[in-house]
Order: structure tokens, then sequence, then C-alpha cells
């Protein structure tokens, strides 16, 4: 039987959420076409997903204590899929993010979809804040809360600067 929602869980599928917004980041950047400010700042997201796995990597190997004693019987490997697939069907799921950039215009658009999926990220950690009562946990999910939360804001002021007709994407 698995046992989900556990620092362990919660920290894979971080991860694997961070791994997905690098990749959509790195998309992102290159579908914007030749606008350097939004370049710069989907290029400076990607770098903070990617820096955030690592963080979050130190972070579930500093917690071993709050892990299960036992692993988890799962003989047919089935766990390690199963976050993966909770991970991509919550937030930032590269496939879904590549079909959705191929019908962005422009930076705006683009900006619309990151501050979506960054807002789903919150979310997403909110829910697993609430499965777990353990102070330790919940105050390092706060702290990823606050990232993404941050994330958000950088997104947002970046959106009240864009202006559609001055940084069209050229396909």
């Amino acid at each position: 039987m698995l046992i989900f929602g556990t620092p362990d869980d919660v920290f894979a599928m971080a991860i694997r959420i961070k791994e997905n917004g690098k990749a959509f980041y790195q998309l992102a950047t290159k579908r914007i076409g030749e606008d350097p400010v939004m370049q710069k700042l989907f290029e400076d997201l990607a770098g903070l997903e990617e820096s955030q796995a690592e963080c979050f990597k130190v972070i579930r190997s500093d917690l071993p204590g709050y892990f299960p004693e036992e692993e988890v019987w799962d003989p047919e490997g089935l766990a390690k899929s199963y976050l993966e697939a909770a991970a991509d069907s919550e937030v930032f799921t590269p496939e879904v993010a590549a079909e959705r950039l191929k019908k962005v215009h422009t930076p705006l658009e683009a900006l619309e979809i990151a501050i979506e999926f960054e807002k789903d990220s919150v979310h997403f950690l909110l829910g697993m804040k609430d499965m777990n009562s353990d102070q330790n946990y919940v105050s390092e999910l706060d702290k990823l809360i606050c990232q993404e939360m941050d994330h958000v804001r950088m997104l947002s002021e970046a959106k009240k600067t864009c202006q559609p007709t001055e940084c069209e994407i050229t396909s």
C-alpha cells in the first residue's frame, strides 16, 4: 500500500513540478520571439525553477526523520510512476504547455499561461500542506509556497508592463 502525502512524496512531486516548470519556461523563451525583456524573464524563471528543484532535493534529503521507517511495499514499481503522473497531471505538464504555447501569439499571452501554472503550483502545495499536521513539514511547505507566490508576483509585474502591440511573437 502506498502511503501518500509523506514529505518524501511531496518533495518528489515538487521536484517533478519544478523540472516541468523549467521545461515550460525554456519552451516559452523560444516561442516569444525576439523581445529581450520577455526572453530574460522566462530565462530567469527557468533558472529559478532549476534552482528550486535542486533546493527541494536538498530539503528532501535533509528530512529523513520524517519519512516512513520502512519502505512501502511496491513489487511492481508503480509508486514512482504514480507520483510522476500526479505531478504531471496537476501542474506544468510539458506536453500540455507545449500545445498551449503553439497558440500563443504575444508575450502577454505567454505570461497569462505562466501565471496560471504558477497559481496551480501554489494551490497544489496548499493542498499537500493540508494533508499533514507536522509543523516541521508544514514550515518547509510554507517556504515552497512563498517561492511560488513570488513567481506569480514577478509574472504579474511583467504583465503590467507588456504591451501586446510592441512585443508580438513571430512564428
